[in-house]
């Protein structure tokens, strides 16, 4: 007769009930989010040791509970480590590269953006976010000017990585101000990456219904992603050439804007 598994206690098992508060998942990155500081403030040479600084803001930024009295819900620190992480990774795109969830920081950050942009666009309406000399308008261009850069990065990073390892396809603002009550970046658009935990920044705002629909169709999303991937690899190099070449054209509104330029200068 087989033992039930729940007269089977462990040492593991023994530990972690007999430390419950000190190893639950909060806590637990808490922890290592002391222990960082703490070396960054030991150690004399900042500027080797960037990716951990960029960590720590981005560990700063998503542990902080917010305030819904502040702009968008986000606290002043909240905005500046999440404004920290962005231009440290625009300052430092090799810092995509590093090890450990790095990419994925940043891209839960850029989301976070998102979610600040379309809080400062629904209390500040379209006229609001367009006054000359506001502060909360000032701001507002900075953090979209912020977001448009850091976005770009991270669409060609995630290209080079397979798709199983990408984390969210983020969509680009619209070229013209929404209508009233629509938000300013439709996160609705977001191609969710494949961890629960990177979904939870992009459904922070949803109810569990629709953030479960929202998971279940992001996983056909990435399955037709991949297919398409596949296909791409095994196609002649005659496709693969039309391929890149419709990829070279996938570019930011800024990039075009470029283009334009350059046709009108020749």
């Amino acid at each position: 007769e087989a033992i039930p598994q729940d007269t089977i206690i462990t040492p593991t098992t023994t530990a972690v009930l007999a430390h419950e508060n000190e190893l639950c998942s909060r806590n637990m990155v808490l922890s290592a989010f002391t222990l960082l500081q703490q070396y960054e403030a030991a150690t004399s040479t900042t500027h080797k040791n960037q990716g951990i600084h960029l960590v720590i803001s981005a560990m700063d930024a998503f542990l902080d509970n917010g305030d819904e009295d502040e702009t968008g819900g986000f606290t002043d620190s909240q905005i500046q480590s999440l404004l920290s992480v962005c231009n440290t990774t625009i300052e430092n795109p090799f810092l995509l590269h590093h090890a450990g969830p790095t990419y994925h920081m940043v891209s839960n950050a850029a989301v976070m953006l998102c979610h600040l942009l379309n809080g400062m666009y629904a209390m500040k309406g379209r006229e609001g976010i367009q006054q000359q000399g506001d502060m909360e308008a000032a701001m507002f261009e900075e953090v979209l000017d912020t977001f448009i850069a850091v976005r770009k990065l991270l669409v060609i990073h995630r290209r080079k990585l397979p798709v199983n390892l990408r984390c969210h396809g983020i969509p680009r603002p619209s070229l013209g101000l929404p209508d009233e009550g629509k938000p300013f970046i439709d996160l609705g658009e977001t191609l969710l990456c494949a961890c629960r935990g990177c979904q939870g920044f992009v459904l922070m705002a949803c109810s569990p219904c629709v953030a479960a629909e929202r998971a279940q169709s992001a996983v056909h999303k990435r399955h037709v992603e991949a297919t398409r991937e596949a296909e791409v690899d095994a196609a002649d190099d005659m496709d693969k050439e039309l391929d890149d070449l419709s990829n070279d054209f996938n570019l930011d509104d800024d990039a075009l804007l470029g283009m334009l330029s350059q046709f009108i200068a020749a």
